[in-house]
């Protein structure tokens, strides 16, 4: 039988703290009907692959897949899409996105019935640790513009960390390849009206790795915002 909530760990550069996010997620769902899905790539570090595999061994919840397609959108479709889950989380390795919010996420999905949950540093009960000023005021900013252009009270639109019912991942036409999918997957079910609530979170930097998110990186957020926003939506509902 399907599990309820399906798990999609982003992992690339990251050991010690890719086996420690995964105790970590068994050790907060022992009531939950769950799998977890370690994403990796070829061309990954060694070390990451080897732990994805020594993890996918170990546990009984815990497989290992190698996308095909390049970059991280794949990486979360590709899963997405062989998963029969009713729910599905994508989470990153590092520990910026912590495990403990994955069963209050499917809670309040349980109390709302909401279609998308989607964590916010912003919102009582959120915050960031040692994120810098010159980051915090440009992710600040990035928030108010996407409200503006979008019309929406929800105050996190950049940090990828979501719950979502399966469909919305399988269903529907996400252009880009990078980093701007996270806030894309956020942006294409807000414009077709789908129910999306926030619970808080506290975000705490990485100890492990290196970020791939670069300066042009965070420019390339401008196509989705703007793309999304004036696409038909018959376009987005789209898979071709």
């Amino acid at each position: 039988m399907p599990a309820e909530l399906g798990i999609i760990v982003l992992a690339f550069n990251e050991v010690d703290s890719l086996e420690e996010t995964i105790f970590q997620i068994q050790a907060w769902l022992h009531e939950i009907d769950y799998e977890i899905v370690i994403s990796t790539s070829q061309h990954a570090t060694i070390e990451c692959q080897d732990m994805a595999k020594n993890l996918a061994q170990k546990y009984n919840k815990v497989s290992c897949y190698f996308q095909m397609k390049p970059f991280v959108a794949a990486a979360v479709l590709e899963v997405a899409q062989n998963s029969e889950a009713k729910f599905l989380v994508y989470m990153s390795a590092d520990g910026e996105t912590p495990a403990e919010a994955i069963p209050r996420m499917l809670k309040m999905q349980r109390l709302s019935d909401a279609d998308v949950v989607s964590t916010s540093r912003w919102i009582k009960g959120g915050s960031f640790t040692n994120y810098g000023g010159v980051k915090y005021l440009t992710s600040l900013l990035a928030q108010q513009l996407c409200r503006l252009v979008y019309q929406s009270r929800l105050t996190e639109f950049t940090y990828g960390f979501r719950l979502y019912r399966s469909e919305i991942l399988k269903n529907y036409n996400y252009r880009e390849e990078r980093h701007p999918f996270f806030l894309e997957t956020l942006l294409v079910p807000l414009r077709l009206g789908y129910k999306i609530i926030e619970i808080p979170v506290k975000w705490v930097p990485r100890v492990e790795g290196e970020t791939v998110v670069t300066l042009p990186t965070l420019v390339s957020y401008l196509r989705p915002l703007i793309f999304t926003r004036i696409q038909n939506k018959k376009r987005l509902n789209s898979k071709h």
